[in-house]
């Protein structure tokens, strides 16, 4: 594949390995919707269909190195 191909696929790897380890269920998207799936967040997101946003701090630089490094070991 060409250079952007692999590019977006790193950064789809990226945020699949973050929403693994960081990602928490929108607890808002729980009590309006109980049968439907809800929205995983990661810290300081906001929830695109309740508007609820995760209070958390954001993830610093080391955080997402050792997400990727543990989901490499997989």
């Amino acid at each position: 594949m060409g250079d952007i191909g692999d590019m977006f696929r790193e950064m789809r790897d990226e945020r699949r390995a973050l929403r693994f380890k960081y990602g928490i269920s929108c607890p808002q998207c729980r009590v309006v919707r109980p049968k439907a799936a809800p929205s995983i967040l990661l810290p300081q997101q906001r929830c695109k269909v309740d508007g609820y946003r995760d209070p958390r701090p954001r993830l610093t630089d080391e955080q997402r190195k050792a997400a990727m490094e543990e989901r490499s070991t997989y």
